[in-house]
């Protein structure tokens, strides 16, 4: 079985219009960069195949606030032979966020002439996002989280996307008013910034359907 993730989908139809390198920060507490999951090449596996996509080269992919203990093995050992970036939960508590959205910023631009941010809803605590799937404990705090997309937004995104809210588990539409939050903070850091569709100008070639 071979069925492309969200995020591959959405990065491909990007990197597929420009001939530009483009740049990914990922905010989650699994790494996702496994090679299949059982059978199957979707979940717990984009980062993987996003990554052999030619112009998204694997050394400007970001992770922050890794930490969950789904991490499988087969994880670790793509991170390290693919030389990606990771900022797990404690070295957020060490550097502060700040200095990790400054270097995040710097792995993620690299040679890049864009950045997408995918950002999923478990990277945040699981006592405020009851409406996901794989609920984390030891996660962000709402305003760290809205911090930390306002300031990966500040430079430009190419594209965001916002995974796994799951209303069917959700308490008081808290989840969903996280999500909302956050697209929320991105798209004003965008605006503040002078930066909404900055991006345009790397798209220098014609949509091919895959």
């Amino acid at each position: 079985m071979f069925t492309l993730s969200p995020v591959v989908s959405l990065t491909l139809r990007i990197a597929s219009v420009t001939s530009k390198n483009i740049g990914i920060i990922h905010v989650d507490r699994h790494a996702d960069i496994q090679e299949k999951d059982l059978d199957e090449r979707m979940h717990t596996t984009p980062y993987f195949h996003a990554t052999n996509i030619p112009n998204v080269p694997a050394k400007n992919l970001v992770q922050i606030g890794i930490g969950g203990w789904q991490v499988p093995r087969a994880s670790l050992k793509n991170m390290r032979d693919r030389q990606t970036n990771i900022f797990t939960m404690q070295d957020l508590e060490d550097f502060g966020m700040d200095k990790v959205i400054e270097m995040a910023l710097e792995a993620a631009w690299d040679g890049c002439d864009a950045v997408y941010m995918s950002y999923d809803i478990d990277s945040l605590d699981a006592a405020f996002v009851p409406g996901t799937g794989w609920p984390e404990p030891g996660g962000l705090l709402p305003r760290e989280a809205h911090k930390l997309v306002g300031g990966v937004a500040k430079e430009g995104l190419c594209g965001m996307e916002l995974v796994e809210v799951s209303p069917p588990y959700d308490v008081s539409d808290t989840t969903s008013l996280q999500a909302l939050r956050l697209i929320v903070e991105t798209m004003g850091s965008l605006v503040s910034h002078d930066k909404m569709g900055s991006h345009k100008d790397i798209i220098d070639k014609e949509f091919t359907p895959f």
